[in-house]
């Protein structure tokens, strides 16, 4: 390698240590960032700890995005002892990387029985009651990329048969547009720069010494 090559060969390894030092420094800011985020929501005038949990690293920040939420839990409007994860898996509505709300909707059954033998009074007797509840939690479209404000839907129902008899409506309760607010209460942590990144700037450093040296030399 003559004298007028060195410049050129110190140019290009600076330059290639420079955008190593840009990727990797990417990289580490994405991963950084990424978090899982907690939400608290509030169902019309519920007091319940109501809330759900959405990992923001899946979010590109494009258009709109639905991301799986991990965990959730809903009370009030919900059959008792049935609220454990019942918001898992639901869509936590994004555009543009900012929160719109949830998309969901469940529904859910549970039957009961009392049943009162031939030789005790008022026997014998069977009474059989079932509950089923249904309900769904969306954002209405106003826009090309607005919506409305997140409400909730829904109704429960009660039944009740004796003695395997012909069964009974006994209760039937409608709610229909509840509002629901959202509390963010995690975020995202600040950008950390990775071990691997602050190498990377002193091997680029170090590359941009050596290249002004050696064209000082050749001068």
């Amino acid at each position: 390698m003559n004298h007028k090559q060195m410049p050129r060969l110190g140019s290009a390894i600076a330059s290639t240590i420079l955008s190593l030092f840009w990727a990797v420094s990417l990289v580490g800011v994405d991963q950084a960032q990424a978090a899982t985020l907690t939400y608290n929501l509030r169902v019309g005038r519920s007091q319940g700890k109501n809330f759900f949990n959405v990992d923001n690293s899946l979010l590109t920040g494009i258009g709109e995005e639905y991301i799986p939420v991990s965990e959730g839990r809903l009370y009030g409007f919900t059959l008792a002892g049935k609220e454990y994860d019942n918001l898992a898996g639901a869509g936590a509505l994004f555009y543009q990387g900012n929160f719109i709300g949830l998309q969901v909707s469940r529904s859910d059954y549970a039957t009961s029985e009392i049943i009162i033998p031939p030789d005790e009074p008022g026997g014998p007797l069977s009474i059989k009651s079932t509950r089923n509840i249904y309900w769904s939690m969306t954002n209405y479209r106003t826009g090309f990329s607005t919506w409305d404000p997140s409400v909730l839907s829904g109704y429960y129902e009660a039944y009740t048969s004796y003695n395997g008899g012909s069964t009974n409506l006994t209760a039937r309760d409608f709610f229909n547009y509840i509002s629901v607010s959202y509390t963010l209460m995690d975020t995202a942590a600040e950008p950390v720069p990775e071990p691997l990144t602050a190498g990377a700037a002193a091997l680029a450093l170090a590359g941009l010494s050596w290249l002004k040296h050696k064209k000082k030399m050749a001068g």
